[in-house]
């Protein structure tokens, strides 16, 4: 060769003036490690010839580091250097032994007993009792999103679910699901190591380790061990409300090349956020985030994130429907006293008015449970219908024949201007008769009144009142129905 540069075991050697450099730029845990293990062949006819263990670190370099090498050894070489080539460094073979005489015979010697290697230390996990898949309560507006997880616990690392992606609005049970993975992998599987987190937690240990790279703040070699110990040498990670990294922008990236990387290993993540992949607005490199005036505007994300989220098995989670809603009020209610007698009607009437998640349904047993211990009284249906109504108020008063007639119509599908039509067909004939049986049960409008509202006298009201109730005599969905609206008025 008529141009070659040895490697030199010592601190003034190309390669190591290389690696200096690039550690001054490097600005990533992965980095650190990958760089420490690219080996330096030497310098020939213009190119220096760099190795890597395997394809994931060649990759790597070229995507993340191609311009850092670059760079620095133009520095060390000098402009005799044209560009790096890296290669994939070949697997030690196994050296054949000659064989030698046989040796003689000596008095067999009792093995020393070699200690069983040490297991890695499991991380704690700050899980919740009683977030698991049995107590968690699966209907139509979730039951996709809770096979998914079943499934990821049971198959961890199964490439059919991983990535997983849970979305959702706040309080409708992703935090449960989640954690109802780590804790059946945890009870099922006790040598596979779980990390539950939050998002802040990441978002924290990332901080911390990029302070230490670019302010100079720790110990920067310290904190990369770490966090690669606890998060790259898992074999599950589960990550809770992703959407908090909307701004930090290095914490995002970290994220990216770690879900790559546990991916490409073959371990199990999962992720939660607010809402699905799509509904996040794309930031391309060096672009800057348009600053989010209102509260519910589309928050950004950098592409670099986006793309492996977008590649998730994204699974969701709706607004709890009226059949979830009473399954859930009857499991977290059993330990309230209602009256034996009452207690399904108690469940119907708390479930019916559309609540938007888990936690105001919680909140108002809890309320409910409180109340009662200082009330002391026998909870049938008419003390909780008290107990969950406005302060001053019985929930009887407030109401109106506008108003009652208004829900009459959403919930049968039609609207008020046909209610107060000479319209005579079943569509809308059924809940005019609803609308006005309901307003002289729950109001003190006259019957007079009633019928002016609904442009017809009074004695149509009274006929239409008495039709119903023979109608909900040989109805009794009919009259189930009914009593629904009502306690969606009462509540």
């Amino acid at each position: 060769m008529t141009n070659s540069v040895a490697l030199l075991n010592s601190e003034s050697s190309v390669w190591q003036l290389v690696l200096d450099r690039a550690h001054v730029e490097c600005n990533d845990y992965l980095g650190l490690e990958i760089l420490d293990m690219v080996g330096y062949q030497g310098f020939f006819d213009g190119y220096a010839q760099i190795t890597v263990p395997d394809e994931f670190r060649r990759d790597w370099v070229n995507a993340h580091y191609a311009g850092v090498l670059r760079t620095a050894f133009s520095e060390v070489l000098g402009d005799s250097f044209v560009d790096f080539k890296i290669s994939i460094a070949p697997a030690e073979k196994n050296v054949q032994v000659m064989s030698t005489p046989a040796a003689p015979k000596l008095p067999p010697v009792r093995a020393p007993r070699v200690a069983a290697p040490r297991r890695r230390p499991r991380n704690k996990l700050s899980l919740y009792s009683g977030y698991t898949f049995e107590n968690f309560i699966e209907g139509d507006c979730n039951s996709t999103a809770c096979e998914a997880c079943k499934s990821v616990a049971e198959n961890p690392g199964d490439p059919a679910l991983n990535p997983l992606f849970v979305y959702g609005k706040s309080g409708l049970g992703k935090t449960h699901l989640l954690q109802s993975i780590a804790a059946q992998i945890v009870k099922t599987k006790p040598d596979t190591r779980v990390i539950y987190c939050q998002a802040f937690d990441f978002v924290h240990d990332a901080t911390a380790m990029y302070k230490a790279l670019k302010l100079k703040t720790g110990n920067v070699r310290e904190l990369a061990t770490a966090f690669q110990d606890k998060y790259e040498n898992c074999d599950v990670l589960i990550l809770d409300d992703i959407q908090l990294l909307e701004c930090k922008k290095f914490c995002q990236e970290k994220l990216a090349i770690l879900i790559k990387h546990l991916r490409t290993l073959g371990k199990q993540v999962v992720l939660s956020c607010d809402r699905h992949p799509s509904n996040f607005n794309r930031l391309e490199e060096g672009e800057v985030p348009p600053e989010r005036k209102l509260p519910n505007a589309i928050p950004s994300i950098s592409a670099k994130l986006l793309a492996p989220l977008e590649s998730c098995v994204a699974v969701g989670i709706d607004v709890p429907d009226l059949t979830t809603r009473i399954k859930l009020i009857q499991k977290k209610s059993m330990n309230i006293p209602f009256l034996d007698r009452d207690r399904e009607e108690i469940c119907r009437f708390l479930s019916l008015p559309p609540r938007e998640n888990v936690r105001v349904i919680e909140g108002m047993l809890n309320g409910i449970r409180a109340l009662n211990q200082f009330c002391e009284e026998n909870l049938d249906l008419n003390v909780v219908k008290r107990l969950v109504a406005p302060p001053g108020t019985t929930g009887v008063e407030e109401l109106t024949v506008k108003g009652i007639a208004e829900t009459v119509a959403l919930e049968f599908g039609t609207d008020l201007m046909a209610l107060t039509s000479k319209r005579q067909d079943a569509g809308v004939a059924l809940p005019r008769k609803v609308a006005m049986y309901l307003s002289r049960e729950m109001t003190n409008t006259s019957l007079v009144n009633i019928g002016e509202f609904f442009n017809r006298d009074y004695s149509s009201v009274i006929a239409a009142i008495r039709s119903l109730a023979k109608q909900m005599d040989n109805d009794e969905d009919l009259a189930r129905r009914v009593k629904d609206v009502r306690y969606l008025l009462e509540a």
